[in-house]
């Protein structure tokens, strides 16, 4: 079997792009306030809070002239920042590269602005730029245009499993020798209508300000709270990386995928997310005993966080250490998936394990298995992130440090 490793991993999300700022906060824990959102309050939300990247995505910032930039949305932009990081942390030449990023929608806000002006002005004051950012394939399409790259481009959407999905089958493109090297992992951008959705589905912390409203595993969770980010990651084989002398971050040793097949489209199953991390095991040819790490899928929802765990104990029996980074980041829909697999090999790479921010007190059915809830200085051979997404579609990826400890 062809061994993958991961060369290069950026992050934009809302504690920044700097790698080193992300580490520093992944060490702590410690997390700032969330941000308010004047739109979801003036349009009456009961979620009012929000995850902001607070980075400046203008054509002027990012370096674009019009022409490049007229095609990018939001998602597309948060995208970019996180890709040139990853690159710039590989040194790999992307051109013939393959570009596997998605996002859970196209650029919301076009379809928006679009309404606006047929409703206005009629179809014919449409401007002509509009189709590339609402396609679905939006963001990976974008990419490939602003990094002129040459190789394979495509998006994979899969709700809130969508960056884990995109690293699978960018995995699968390079292992299969379709591409040399691939970018791979997910994008979301604040829009209102999105936040209202969610919002109406009651799925947010509704009640909670700035301060504390992320909290996977508390005692007093109250939902989730969505967050815009981007992660990218860039996976090829170990023999190229080495052929180009490339620092190596971690080793891509499998997957697992499943759906729940209950009927349910938004409540989670045990089920389904014990069978991915089964077989994402299976295909790594990794004993359960041998992960000392997962970073899991919780987002704060009362049902979502204690379901996960349960599949932890049917995968595991007694789990490993384990914690949620969205209490950092928030939920970044098919962002978290990427950003995740980025911090997970951060985490094997510098010999730390992040805690779960703002989980205490901590709900009492974990009180057997409690998720860590102060950081760990410890190097670990082996770990596991998780992402589930809504209609029971579940991935996990293993992870490998580049030398194992021991």
């Amino acid at each position: 079997m062809t061994e993958l490793v991961l060369t290069g991993a950026g992050v934009a999300c809302r504690l920044g792009d700097d790698e080193g700022t992300l580490i520093e906060a992944l060490r702590s824990g410690a997390s700032p306030p969330f941000d308010r959102y004047a739109e979801a309050e003036e349009a009456g939300c009961a979620c009012t809070v929000i995850g902001r990247y607070p980075g400046d995505l203008s054509d002027e910032a990012l370096g674009l002239d019009r022409s490049d930039g007229r095609f990018a949305g939001r998602a597309s932009r948060l995208a970019l920042v996180a890709a040139r990081r990853a690159l710039a942390a590989s040194g790999l030449d992307p051109r013939s590269a393959a570009v596997v990023v998605g996002s859970g929608t196209g650029d919301v806000d076009t379809h928006r602005q679009i309404g606006d002006v047929l409703a206005r002005s009629g179809a014919r004051r449409v401007p002509p730029t509009v189709i590339p950012r609402i396609m679905a394939s939006s963001v990976s399409a974008n990419l490939a245009h602003l990094l002129r790259v040459t190789g394979p481009s495509l998006s994979v959407s899969a709700a809130c499993a969508g960056g884990a999905w995109n690293v699978v089958v960018a995995a699968q493109l390079v292992a299969s020798g379709m591409a040399p090297a691939a970018l791979a992992g997910g994008a979301e951008a604040a829009d209102l209508h999105f936040h209202a959705g969610f919002d109406a589905m009651r799925a947010y912390n509704r009640v909670d300000g700035p301060e504390r409203p992320s909290r996977p595993y508390a005692a007093d969770r109250k939902g989730f709270v969505f967050a815009e980010g981007a992660g990218i990651v860039v996976v090829e084989t170990r023999a190229s990386a080495e052929a180009r002398g490339a620092p190596i971050l971690a080793r891509l040793l499998g997957w697992g995928a499943s759906s729940d097949g209950e009927g349910q489209m938004v409540s989670p199953s045990s089920d389904g997310a014990a069978g991915a991390m089964e077989a994402a095991l299976a295909r790594a040819g990794v004993r359960p005993e041998e992960v000392g790490y997962v970073n899991t899928h919780a987002t704060g929802t009362s049902a979502g966080d204690v379901c996960e765990v349960r599949a932890l104990r049917r995968v595991f029996g007694h789990p490993p250490p384990y914690a949620s980074t969205k209490g950092l980041t928030g939920h970044t829909i098919s962002g978290a998936g990427a950003i995740e697999a980025a911090f997970t090999a951060w985490m094997l790479r510098d010999g730390f394990l992040a805690r779960c921010s703002h989980a205490e007190p901590v709900d009492p059915e974990l009180t057997e298995d409690p998720p860590l809830t102060a950081p760990v200085a410890r190097r670990v051979p082996i770990a596991m992130s998780n992402s589930f997404g809504f209609g029971g579609t579940n991935v996990s990826l293993v992870l490998g440090a580049v030398t194992p400890p021991g």
